[in-house]
């Protein structure tokens, strides 16, 4: 190190900006720091340092930045909640996309999102929107659709393994209900489905697929190598019996009868309730009803340590208070915020509901911290008619809600059964909101 702490600083900073900017390359970073001492010496004449010093101040120098440093961290431009903001927000954006410009694609949200067309496909990809692929997936047959179907189920995004080709052909054609075939249907069965998957492997749905006698091996997201070296890694994985399990997918049916306890706002109060009055906030995914109402961060990943720092906390088991005392701790002032936040409406939910309440007076209470009615009046006008069916039973029973936990708990079931009757359409329509109701009548 020079003795010249100036000259030194000066040095060191020109050598981390070379690698900042072009990364570790010990001579191309030596030659830089040769430039910018000949430079220095110059600027302050031949007489401020000698040859010799400055030969090793320049191996001190490039040994120490080789070695030791590393370029800083990329800080993305945006914070982690707006990313998750605009994650949750591009599938409106595709909506919305076709409303303006008369067909929703991709580019079109991009233009809408001033996000990129690349970030745009990626966020509506994860969500299940993928319209190029479903363009793809319509130009193959009925029978072939299924068949993608089916595999997108079996395999995740970059999955792989083999599959039986009678096991794939009995969940095409006869579903979940095995049933014992024929020896001829099973060949003619063997015949196209080698035919579709080879139309699938080349209608670009990210599918590499590779027949070999009965079996079928599939990537998803990368190719094979090549022939040979598919045929090895499916011998391979057959002969380790390692079969991929083949799952359905979802049948996707209207059903004609919507239950009224199946309701997911009337599932989330009815949830919030039974934590307000048991005290109980964990395990952490009971909350997710509390973040749908109260969306306290877009992506509360950042959130779950410090819940569960604050259930295991030996300070106390008021899980409340223990995150309004861990919150001081954290660096992150939107996370800070929001753990703050979820701290007050867990002791908040706590306190105002009180020993052994009301049904009704719970109801009051959720409603009061978490304002689930106008937020439901709002957003779904069906589901706020339905709670405030609910409030005007807990305020005319005026039972306890101790008294009525597990009969709450089973609701659903018994209006499944017929031994709760719901309200029908006309009684329903009596308690939707106001400006709902108004906005109905004009309509008409």
């Amino acid at each position: 190190m020079s003795e010249n702490q100036e000259e030194f600083d000066a040095l060191r900073k020109a050598a981390y900006s070379f690698v900042n900017e072009h990364g570790k390359e010990a001579v191309a970073l030596r030659a830089v720091c040769e430039d910018f001492m000949g430079r220095w010496r110059d600027a302050r004449g031949s007489a401020a340092t000698s040859a010799k010093n400055d030969r090793a101040l320049i191996d001190d120098v490039v040994r120490w930045t080789m070695n030791r440093y590393n370029r800083p961290r990329y800080k993305p431009k945006r914070s982690r909640e707006e990313r998750a903001k605009m994650f949750l927000l591009t599938p409106a954006a595709y909506q919305i996309s076709g409303e303006d410009f008369g067909r929703a694609s991709i580019r079109n949200t991009a233009r809408i999102t001033g996000q990129s067309v690349s970030t745009v496909a990626r966020h509506l990809s994860r969500q299940g929107i993928a319209p190029r692929r479903e363009a793809k997936i319509r130009k193959l047959s009925k029978t072939g659709q299924e068949l993608t179907r089916i595999l997108d189920e079996t395999f995740d995004r970059r999955a792989y393994g083999i599959i039986q080709m009678d096991r794939l052909g009995a969940a095409l054609w006869d579903g979940a209900e095995a049933r014992q075939v024929p020896a001829t249907t099973r060949t003619s069965r063997r015949k196209r489905l080698k035919t579709m998957l080879a139309e699938i492997s080349a209608a670009n749905l990210s599918y590499s697929i590779v027949v070999v006698d009965d079996i079928c091996g599939i990537h998803r997201g990368r190719r094979f190598p090549s022939l040979s070296e598919a045929a090895t890694w499916i011998a391979e994985e057959k002969r380790l019996d390692r079969y991929a399990p083949i799952r359905y997918p979802s049948p996707q049916t209207e059903t004609t009868t919507e239950y009224f306890w199946a309701d997911p706002v009337v599932i989330d109060a009815m949830a919030v309730i039974d934590m307000a009055v048991t005290g109980r906030f964990h395990p952490s995914n009971k909350l997710d009803a509390i973040f749908r109402f109260e969306r306290i961060l877009f992506d509360i990943t950042p959130v779950l340590p410090w819940l569960e720092r604050a259930y295991h906390s030996y300070a106390g088991d008021d899980m409340a208070e223990n995150l309004s005392d861990l919150a001081s701790m954290i660096t992150d002032p939107d996370t800070r915020k929001a753990v703050r936040r979820l701290g007050t409406i867990m002791r908040e939910l706590k306190g105002f509901t009180g020993s052994f309440p009301l049904c009704f007076d719970a109801f009051q209470t959720v409603d009061f911290v978490l304002g689930i009615m106008d937020k439901t009046a709002e957003a779904s006008p069906e589901s706020f008619a339905k709670l405030a069916y609910i409030r005007d039973w807990f305020e005319e029973s005026g039972a306890y809600y101790d008294d009525v936990q597990n009969e709450l708990a089973q609701m659903l079931e018994k209006e499944k059964s017929g031994e709760w009757q719901a309200p029908d359409p006309e009684t329903l329509s009596r308690y939707l909101p106001v400006h709902s109701t108004n906005k109905t009548t004009t309509t008409s």
